[in-house]
């Protein structure tokens, strides 16, 4: 909730949500929640922000990586396998910046998508 939506950053939040691989239902772009989930789906997939709203993917992975091991932990201690295991893997693709069908070679330094198809 503390994540501002600027003046006029909602055209901007939209245009980059039509590009998101996972698509919003109904969204409301003057919406924190919704900013959020937008600036994680650019996180994931590499794309380049605008310097404010690259300060505010910055806020958004500070607040996500506690936010998610405290999930793996909740989860876990209630021994749910599956759960544990995604909750595990979005923690992973926050850590390397990657979707979780992305190849592993993206991990590495000066590897783009184009290079890791060739290998």
């Amino acid at each position: 909730d503390n994540l501002p939506v600027r003046y006029h950053e909602d055209d901007a939040l939209q245009k980059l949500g039509n590009y998101c691989p996972n698509k919003l239902q109904d969204p409301k772009w003057t919406d924190p929640h919704t900013k959020a989930n937008v600036l994680l789906q650019c996180h994931f997939s590499r794309k380049k922000l605008t310097s404010d709203m690259e300060d505010d993917r910055r806020v958004v992975l500070e607040k996500a990586v506690p936010l998610v091991q405290a999930m793996v932990d909740v989860i876990a201690s209630n021994r749910w396998l599956n759960p544990a295991l995604a909750a595990m893997e979005l923690s992973q693709m926050i850590t390397q910046g990657l979707w979780d069908k992305d190849s592993i070679l993206m991990q590495l330094p000066h590897f783009t998508s184009a290079l890791a198809k060739k290998c």
